[in-house]
């Protein structure tokens, strides 16, 4: 049988993976930085890629946050409550 995660188990690893993306965006900020620095030409070529990467890795940063909001909000809608059809309010 397999286990549907709760809301709560989906922020969790959603919230996981929101902060394991920023340290490796931050560590590939770090590898561009030290390439530019550098300045040699042969690293040309290393920072050409290492910036397209870092766009990658941004971008797919958006969408792990973007997955994380998602989920707060359908938790915050979960927790209201419910108005009874049949009732007058």
């Amino acid at each position: 049988m397999i286990a549907i995660p709760t809301i709560e188990e989906r922020l969790a690893f959603a919230r996981a993976h929101v902060e394991w993306g920023r340290g490796v965006i931050a560590r590939q900020q770090q590898y561009v930085r030290e390439l530019r620095e550098s300045g040699h030409d042969t690293e040309a070529e290393k920072l050409l890629a290492a910036e397209k990467l870092l766009a990658v890795f941004e971008r797919t940063q958006k969408v792990f946050e973007r997955d994380l909001a998602d989920l707060e909000k359908r938790r915050w809608a979960l927790q209201q409550p419910r108005l009874d059809p049949g009732s007058e309010n």
